[in-house]
């Protein structure tokens, strides 16, 4: 038997096409309406995408917030401690500048105890930045040229002067006198 013969395949538009269709500016029409369609889709999709993932972000910012106000609750309880804290360095630091002002003093009359002959009474003491300002008495005048011998040979002493010398007659002679020297670094 013969194989059938297969008859011309025809196709049926129920849409019927056009004259301007076939034309150039109809099939990019044609075109632009398709590829429109599909940027329509995608836009679509893009809001949809978009407005779900709002959900999400609202939720992250409210777990942000929630975490702000914890943080600022501890910053706030801590402030008094803190507040403590700052006070106790703050009067560490007053005393550790006092001790060390204090041993300096000590070190500064340990000095002058070395080079203070017998007979030289201090009277009054001032110790102010490696500056010193004295007023003492001396029984003798050998005392007070002893003194002055030694305050200006010392290696410690870098400069010195006299303000003021009296003798006082009603105290059998007594030398009184005020000095100002500078001590080196």
């Amino acid at each position: 038997m013969a194989a059938p013969k297969k008859a011309p395949s025809t196709t049926i538009e129920f849409i019927p096409q056009e004259d301007w269709e076939r034309t150039s500016f109809g099939k990019f029409l044609k075109w632009l309406l398709s590829v429109g369609r599909w940027i329509v889709i995608i836009t679509e999709l893009l809001v949809i995408l978009a407005f779900l993932s709002r959900f999400k972000l609202d939720r992250d910012l409210t777990n942000l917030n929630e975490s702000t106000k914890q943080k600022q609750a501890i910053i706030t309880s801590s402030a008094s401690l803190e507040k403590g804290f700052r006070f106790l360095q703050k009067r560490l630091t007053t005393i550790e500048s006092l001790q060390k002002s204090q041993n300096e003093a000590k070190q500064v009359l340990d000095i002058f105890a070395e080079l203070t002959p017998v007979g030289i009474q201090l009277s009054n003491f001032t110790y102010l930045d490696r500056k010193i300002s004295l007023m003492a008495s001396a029984n003798s005048e050998l005392a007070f040229a002893t003194f002055l011998k030694n305050l200006k040979e010392s290696p410690k002493i870098k400069s010195l002067s006299i303000a003021k010398v009296l003798t006082n007659e009603e105290q059998g002679g007594t030398i009184i006198f005020n000095l100002k020297t500078e001590l080196k670094n």
